[in-house]
């Protein structure tokens, strides 16, 4: 049953990380083919929109985001991979827990992977709030 799992888990990660290349290659590449930039209409203000643009003239400009946070708000790929390393952690979790009712010792190596894998999972998942923290600031 563990070796189904373990196996099983693999396969999983294995076509995943695969298929999940294979997707953003293609958005990479059909979305610079497919890329078309968009005029800005002209219109004329109206009086109105014309004191709101004076009192708007007179506040600061809020500052653009910096090219650390425009780098963190490409991070689209980070969730996916969240997601695939927290079912890695639960999967080997299970395996951990089903080889414990064995009469053999686990092997220490197995149980650092299992908390390597849990920790990978927190960074990953911190990754993407801050990713997404990012491309909110950018889309503001």
């Amino acid at each position: 049953m563990t070796y189904f799992l373990v196996m099983g888990g693999l396969a999983l990660s294995v076509s995943f990380t695969l298929g999940w290349g294979l997707w953003r290659t293609g958005r990479w590449l059909f979305g610079r083919l497919g890329r078309r930039r968009a005029t800005p209409s002209r219109s004329a203000a109206t009086p109105r929109r014309r004191g709101n643009a004076a009192r708007a003239a007179r506040r600061p400009a809020p500052s653009g985001p910096w090219r650390l946070t425009q780098a963190l708000a490409r991070l689209h790929g980070a969730w996916p991979l969240a997601l695939l390393v927290l079912l890695l952690h639960g999967g080997t979790r299970l395996a951990a827990h089903g080889m414990a009712a064995r009469p053999h010792s686990l092997p220490g190596e197995f149980l650092q992977i299992v908390e390597a894998l849990g920790w990978g999972a927190v960074g990953l998942g911190a990754l993407a709030g801050i990713g997404l923290l990012a491309a909110w600031r950018c889309r503001r």
